[in-house]
């Protein structure tokens, strides 16, 4: 026996032969059994990005979520990180705190910050500490501490802080470097709900059936507790339809790009410049009119990728070496070429990165650039007798263009198992994000990186892009401590927004052409956290409302939504997956089918008074008409029903086409929107 359950599930985690499952498969009571899975693992200026720091902002009308506790649930915390200090002298944990701390005598005990920690990995000699540095990283963006004078490697120095850097921290190792095996999840959310958490943090996941799904049981008993579930959508972009965490409950959150760059530039001997990103800029960079290199003109995987041998039989000694990303880390990739002789090293993309770049801490003069321009160095290379390149780095710049992006890596929908949810949520920082780190990262570390409790690492993925939205929430349940957890989604959804700096439509680095993001890529929009404090309207969900929409997926009986749920469950109702009460319309139409009716109800949250006037931008070819058009409440808490009816004009929708339009209840001081998705059926 591993773990018992009693919360999340009822059941338990064992290490069984295939004959003792199917004996035990004729017992009474036995329901289901699936194998242990394992998971993948999916700031200085975030806070101020997001105008957190501004004139009325949220930091303002929530004490910057003091007295709120976050439960992280990832790789462990590194607990002497500054990140993680008590500097202020926050208040004590609330009396409902029955969570303990269990790190080893030589590290520095809990605080009033640090308030607990413990691990779920079935190993005795396992701690909480965080031994890969993911699990440091995603808390510090949550609820870090303020430390002044953060950087990497001397680039975006500033004030580092977590979204909610007054709240309280509650760590749950479940992870390690081969990722997160389901059983540890499942106990370690168990343990969180009877800890008594706030908001779930969960960076790690698989697209897969909400029966098989770990992180799906297990937040949902978390949300039938009050408790907000904020999850990463996953890193398989930009592919349609690989996404997890994709549950209703589930905040999920994709990822977007920022606009400060740690910028390099490469310039070709023929004049033509291009930009990356470099997280290690020496000055001056020693990088003047090298010859270029490109192990990869023998195209294999070892070559292409600059593995471990793939230099041999190339001179490499003094020159820029070109190397594809894929199969090892880029930073490594950097120290193969240091070991060969190499100077200097290009970075490049491949068709499936997209225009998304990382900066990365390499060990020698590099940067990494876009798919597109890397073909146009790879054709530069192979056209001219002597090629050769130049390396200058400009440090960090801010106010770059376009911003935010949807990064390439951030998973889309239509989700293949939620009947319907339009998903991700929401977008939020995930691009080279500065926070708290494991280990040494500068170009003169150990292999491996030394342990080192106050360093900085810049990180990219939906992994950093949902403890944005885990901190912002904790902000949001300080600010409305009566509000549901599918209230604060409704509140992060309707006060999204789709565009960018410049006022245009958030572009997709995935499409390698700037294309807008469609609404599987953005989902409701990127996240605006002043914004959802106010959002006038909220669309709110029962856990009770989950049991019928369950029903009516597809393949599932009582006993698969009994498993998912832990309750007894009859299926007598059923729910279409439009008619749950979400803040974004997705519905599938042809020809057999040209009409289609949701139904949605919102309760006011604004002003007691108040009126809201439908406002319709119509997807491509539908009619679209919202009975009835005005909402009048005379109070807070007042429900209002309201039906939208849409009508195919013409011919349906392609297999892939994705039609979109907007309803906005607009009043004087609110706009609430949501999205209009349609879809073949």
């Amino acid at each position: 026996m591993v773990y018992t359950y009693s919360v999340v599930i009822t059941g338990f985690a064992a290490r069984l032969t295939a004959e003792e499952v199917a004996d035990m498969k004729s017992m009474d009571g036995f329901l289901y059994a699936h194998p242990e899975k394992i998971r993948p693992l999916h700031t200085t200026y975030t806070p101020h990005l997001l105008g957190l720091d501004q004139y009325n902002s949220l930091w303002q009308h929530s004490s910057k979520g003091e007295g709120i506790i976050v439960g992280v649930f990832d790789t462990g915390i590194v607990p002497k990180h500054p990140s993680f200090a008590d500097p202020t002298g926050l208040p004590e944990p609330p009396l409902k705190w029955r969570g303990r701390c269990d790190l080893p005598s030589d590290s520095d005990a809990c605080s009033n910050k640090l308030i607990g920690a413990q691990h779920f990995m079935d190993q005795r000699w396992e701690t909480p500490i965080d031994t890969t540095g993911h699990g440091t990283h995603v808390a510090g963006i949550a609820v870090g501490s303020p430390v002044y004078d953060a950087d990497v490697n001397g680039l975006a120095s500033g004030t580092a802080s977590g979204m909610a850097p007054s709240a309280h921290l509650a760590v749950y190792k479940v992870c390690q470097n081969r990722g997160c095996p389901d059983s540890n999840g499942l106990k370690g959310m168990e343990q969180g709900i009877l800890d008594g958490i706030d908001v779930i943090q969960i960076s790690n996941g698989a697209p897969e059936k909400f029966y098989l799904s770990g992180n799906i049981k297990g937040t949902f008993r978390a949300v039938d507790n009050g408790i907000i579930a904020v999850c990463s959508a996953q890193n398989s972009g930009p592919t349609p339809s690989i996404i997890s965490n994709d549950a209703p409950w589930i905040i999920t959150v994709g990822a977007a790009s920022t606009d400060r760059r740690e910028t390099a530039v490469l310039r070709l001997g023929n004049g033509m410049e291009f930009i990356g990103e470099s997280a290690y800029q020496p000055k001056p960079s020693g990088v003047v009119d090298l010859p270029l290199v490109y192990p990869g003109v023998k195209d294999t995987d070892l070559t292409l990728a600059c593995q471990e041998g793939s230099m041999i039989g190339f001179n490499v000694t003094g020159k820029i070496v070109l190397c594809g990303i894929g199969f090892n880390d880029p930073v490594e990739k950097s120290k193969i070429v240091k070991k060969a002789g190499g100077a200097a090293m290009v970075v490049m993309n491949q068709v499936w990165d997209g225009d998304t770049v990382w900066a990365h801490p390499f060990v020698i003069p590099a940067i990494r650039v876009r798919n597109s321009d890397a073909l146009k160095i790879v054709n530069y290379f192979r056209n001219e007798k002597n090629p050769t390149g130049t390396i200058t780095f400009r440090d960090t710049e801010y106010g770059t263009r376009p911003s935010p992006t949807v990064a390439t890596f951030s998973s889309r929908g239509p989700s293949m198992h939620n009947g319907g949810i339009l998903k991700p949520d929401v977008i939020a920082p995930g691009v080279n994000i500065l926070s708290a780190w494991a280990f040494d990262v500068s170009p003169n570390a150990t292999s491996g990186g030394a342990a080192k409790p106050d360093t900085f690492n810049f990180a990219s993925g939906t992994s950093m892009a949902a403890p944005h939205v885990s901190g912002i929430v904790a902000l949001l349940k300080k600010s409305h401590p009566t509000w549901s957890p599918a209230m604060i989604k409704s509140a992060l959804m309707t006060t999204a927004y789709m565009v960018d700096r410049d006022g245009q439509r958030i572009t997709d680095d995935g499409s390698n052409k700037r294309e807008p993001a469609n609404a599987f890529a953005i989902g409701a929009g990127h996240v605006n956290p002043t914004a959802a404090n106010d959002p006038g309207l909220v669309y709110d969900t029962r856990v009770d409302d989950y049991i019928p929409y369950l029903c009516g997926l597809k393949g599932l009986m009582s006993i698969s939504v009994g498993v998912i749920t832990n309750r007894r469950v009859s299926c007598a109702k059923k729910m279409e997956a439009k008619d749950l009460n979400y803040p974004a319309i997705l519905v599938s139409i042809g020809a057999g089918s040209k009409n289609v009716s949701v139904p949605r109800t919102v309760t006011n949250v604004g002003l007691p008074s108040s009126t809201y006037k439908a406002s319709v931008i119509e997807p491509n070819g539908v009619k679209v008409e919202v009975i009835p058009n005005n909402l009048k409440f005379e109070s807070v808490g007042e429900e209002k029903n309201f039906t939208v009816e849409l009508t195919l004009r013409g011919n349906p929708p392609g297999k892939k086409d994705v039609w979109e339009g907007r309803l906005n209840w607009v009043s004087e001081n609110h706009k609430v929107s949501s999205p209009i998705v349609v879809i073949a059926k």
